[in-house]
């Protein structure tokens, strides 16, 4: 199964031809669009929908109501053209092993849904000044679905695409006891101590970090060569002393 596109072609002309009938858009599928990657000048924008996978394999079927669908969106003003990059994220099937990730089927009204979501982004960031955003059509399901969303079969969740899979595929802190950076300045006696936000600490720890601050600050003066330079004074003047009596 995989996505009509001429479809989609269609359906997306229609819609944007009955908002704006002068302007001129093209819409692609791009399978190799990145998350918070657009080109230069584009806009990014994001939704879910419901749709149908089959696995080329065992000839299962499925259905999701979190199928990823990602869109750079770029409009030149002065000749009023625009132009749509899509990429829908696939899904692999539970029960083969070595399955590949398949892509969904929408129906008619899905498809149009999700279409229309799209136009209406465009709308709002190309041609309405920044106005209120109009409430996004829902994802309707078209049958009952049991279980939570597999993130583990979910390409858009390996990516970190899918807000579903975000929790499991994100990049947990660093542990490190490095947790804060102490930067010297030209000018001597001074510094800058920029903690590690990432993390929060109770008031204990800010104290202990506070004492660590000071430990790598400035010298206070108790060089053990300035102490030593001064015990041998002390003794050469009481030697002296005890020489001219």
């Amino acid at each position: 199964m995989v996505v009509d596109t001429r479809t989609w072609e269609q359906t997306f002309q229609e819609l944007i031809r009955e908002a704006k009938p002068w302007a001129t858009w093209t819409l692609k599928l791009d399978g190799n669009l990145q998350l918070d990657c657009p080109v230069q000048g584009w806009k990014q924008y994001q939704q879910r929908a419901f749709g149908w996978f089959r696995c080329s394999s065992c000839q299962r079927s499925w259905a999701s109501a979190q199928v990823q669908i990602l869109c750079h969106t770029y409009w030149k003003h002065w000749t009023s053209q625009g132009q749509v990059r899509v990429r829908v994220f696939g899904q692999r099937c539970q029960k083969c092993s070595w399955s590949q990730y398949e892509m969904p089927e929408f129906s008619s009204g899905s498809t149009t849904r999700i279409l229309n979501n799209l136009v209406q982004h465009i709308l709002e960031k190309y041609y309405r000044n920044g106005m209120r955003k109009s409430s996004e059509m829902p994802v309707i399901l078209e049958v009952p679905l049991d279980g939570s969303h597999d993130t583990a079969n979910c390409e858009a969740c390996t990516l970190g695409v899918c807000g579903q899979g975000l929790k499991s595929y994100m990049t947990k802190p660093s542990k490190s006891p490095l947790c804060h950076l102490y930067i010297r300045s030209s000018s001597p006696g001074t510094g800058v101590y920029i903690p590690n936000p990432a993390k929060n600490q109770s008031a204990g720890a800010k104290g202990a970090k506070g004492s660590e601050y000071e430990k790598l600050g400035p010298s206070d003066g108790s060089d053990p060569l300035v102490i030593y330079v001064t015990i041998l004074l002390l003794v050469l003047m009481v030697v002296k002393c005890f020489t001219s009596e």
